[in-house]
């Protein structure tokens, strides 16, 4: 990961360089270029080859050849780049797509050389939009991408603004909306970044698409609206039309008929008036479209027939071909195939029509600007850019390929590392736990049993020598007594973990009645809880029965309640009670009234670092009984936790298989 933010980071630096390094060769040469341009001579060739006729095609290419020598001769390379541009826009308006690529190549040729990296960006974007107009989304996408990097590296936020909103259109036409609404968002952070409001409306539209796709109608009624607000501030009347009819579509879409016809109205009466016929009629069509969801059939089929003579009037085909659709839908709904035959008949003929006119531009495009041989010299070509193309998109995959198995093997790698980590931790804490506890035996052994045996010896050898009173003797031999038990306490405990831990007898579980093993522990215990005069009691514990190891259960039953009777003042109480954990598991608690603990030696009272405390008549313990109840439970499928008496004192449950 260092070493991807590392490179990353340098890459980020190197573009910042090289825009740095770029950027003033380019603006100066950009200016000093533009000084010569004749720019009245070239204004007045530039409005007259927008105004040839588009059915005259040798004439637009003729007028621009001659133009061309004209600058070429005057070496004015800048007039001649956007004499290019303008003939390759006009050319593919009327849909010569073929020469209207010639020239866009040839301009952006002109603007390599001259290292103009913002003409580069608009015309590489423009060949993209011809690309797509084709119908070829992958090559306009590489186009684009192509046009965005130059963007970059030349610090053009326009140029970059523009290519974002493109590739977002390509998306939304392949269907790829989350990838188009991404692109839509990368165009508002270079806005944002450079408070710019590029492309604004476009990108607002295509978000609002998008959502439609997504069936928000509501956001993106929001952001139809929000276009129309902006367009309405720019005075942009064909922007507002557009905002207009979407607004009535989105309408449409969620049931809203009257609300989209009044959207729609409105658009058309905009239109209307800004003198905007051909917008007037495409939003027009739409009218028909909500009247059929409507039902209102026949004032659909008038207003459809009030568009298709006017449609026919400006020459508009695709919208009389979108007209003859409706017609024919209509028909259709109304069972009036007669009518709807008819109707198809006129649209298959425009249709035709159409398709003879796209073959003779064809042929026209090809006697003008190529010819036979040279139309075959760039089929070749085609050829060998297709090639090309493949071949360097079977190397990208093939990097792709290694980086993605690279990659997935990094992460297998890292995966096993860490998992081996784990165990090391897991380990290393079992080891640490089985250390301390070693440390707590030897402590014991040394410690306690020793000083008992220590103890017992030496008043052993007073008594044998004579030189204790009888009252005195007496009063050591019950020392001794209690310090004889309490060492056999110890080591049973030392032998029954063990025994544990060689013999493994955990999973040697039977059903055990509770309150058998309780009273067998007050039984035990009775002379230290007679002697503090302890009321202890077990809480409606007959019949309730577990499934646990007996020796495990019998020692955890006993430890709890001498631990309890040990930390109880004199008078004191303890209660042992149970209660229904879940489904599967019961819950024993020993509740006392004793001295209570802290919250920090709450969590702390069942780790081997535990140092043991006296009672409260200075009762002493080894601190292994705990350590030996948490291991014992969670061997039987359990869990011990301590927690705080609300009355007073120390509650210790801990859960058993219930039976």
């Amino acid at each position: 990961m260092e070493l991807i933010r590392f490179l990353t980071k340098l890459r980020r630096m190197t573009t910042l360089l090289c825009c740095y390094l770029l950027i003033t060769p380019l603006i100066t040469n950009a200016f000093q270029n533009e000084n010569k341009v004749d720019s009245v001579k070239l204004e007045a060739v530039l409005t007259t080859l927008k105004g040839i006729s588009p059915n005259n095609v040798d004439s637009i290419v003729n007028y621009t050849d001659q133009q061309i020598q004209y600058f070429k001769a005057a070496n004015q390379d800048v007039a001649l780049r956007k004499l290019m541009q303008t003939a390759g826009f006009v050319l593919s308006k009327y849909s010569y797509y073929g020469l209207s690529e010639k020239y866009y190549l040839e301009a952006v040729s002109i603007a390599k050389k001259s290292n103009n990296k913002f003409a580069q960006v608009d015309i590489t974007n423009s060949l993209g939009v011809l690309a797509g107009k084709m119908g070829d989304f992958v090559r306009a996408e590489a186009l684009f991408l192509q046009a965005l990097l130059l963007a970059k590296k030349g610090n053009y936020h326009e140029g970059i603004a523009a290519s974002y909103f493109k590739l977002s259109t390509v998306r939304i036409r392949q269907e790829r909306i989350d990838e188009a609404f991404d692109f839509c968002l990368k165009a508002d952070s270079v806005n944002k970044i450079n408070n710019t409001h590029f492309f604004e409306i476009d990108l607002l539209n295509n978000k609002a698409i998008v959502y439609a796709i997504r069936g928000d109608l509501e956001k993106a009624l929001e952001l139809f609206r929000k276009g129309y607000s902006v367009a309405l501030n720019d005075k942009n009347e064909t922007y507002q039309i557009s905002a207009l009819q979407n607004i009535g579509l989105v309408y449409k879409d969620k049931g809203d008929f009257d609300k989209a016809l009044s959207y729609l109205h409105k658009g058309l009466e905009l239109a209307n008036k800004s003198g905007l016929i051909s917008e007037g009629l495409r939003v027009a069509v739409n009218i028909p479209v909500v009247l059929v969801a409507k039902k209102q059939y026949n004032q659909a089929v008038v207003k459809l027939k009030e568009i298709l003579i006017k449609a026919k009037e400006q020459k508009l085909d695709d919208l009389v071909l979108e007209v003859y659709r409706n017609l024919v839908d209509i028909a259709k709904t109304q069972d009036n195939y007669k009518e709807a035959f008819g109707y198809f008949t006129e649209y298959s003929q425009l249709k035709d029509k159409q398709i003879n006119e796209q073959k003779q531009r064809a042929l026209q495009e090809a006697s003008v600007s190529l010819g036979l041989y040279r139309a075959n010299q760039e089929l070749v070509e085609m050829d060998n850019l297709l090639f090309q193309k493949n071949r360097e998109r079977n190397i990208i995959f093939g990097i792709l390929l290694f980086v993605a198995i690279l990659m997935g093997f990094l992460v297998f790698i890292l995966f096993r590392l860490r998992k081996m980590n784990l165990r090391l931790n897991v380990q290393k804490t079992l080891l640490t736990e089985s250390n301390n506890i070693k440390n707590k035996l030897f402590s014991i052994i040394g410690h306690d049993l020793r000083g008992h045996q220590g103890t017992t010896l030496g008043i052993l050898n007073l008594i044998r020598d004579g030189d204790l009173s009888q009252e005195e003797t007496q009063l050591y031999l019950n020392m001794m007594i209690k310090q004889s038990q309490s060492a056999l306490t110890t080591l049973e405990d030392l032998l029954l973990w063990g025994r544990a831990h060689i013999k493994g007898d955990g999973h040697l579980q039977s059903e055990l009645e509770i309150s058998k093993y309780i009273q067998g522990a007050f039984d035990l215990n009775s002379e230290a809880i007679h002697e503090k005069k302890l009321n202890v009691k077990a809480v409606d514990l007959e019949n309730t029965k577990v499934i646990a190891n007996s020796n495990h259960f019998s020692f955890i039953i006993r430890n709890l309640i001498a631990n309890a009777i040990k930390f109880t003042p004199n008078e004191g109480r303890i209660s042992v009670y149970s209660r229904t954990y879940n489904e599967r598991l019961l819950k024993i608690c020993v509740a006392d009234t004793g001295q209570g603990l802290s919250n920090d030696e709450l969590e702390s009272i069942f780790s081997p670092e535990i140092v043991s405390k006296r009672g409260t008549n200075n009762e002493r313990g080894t601190g292994l009984g705990l350590i030996l109840c948490k291991e014992f439970v969670e061997a039987n499928g359990g869990k011990i936790w301590a927690e705080q008496n609300p009355e007073q004192g120390t509650i210790v449950c801990f859960t058993c298989l219930s039976a």
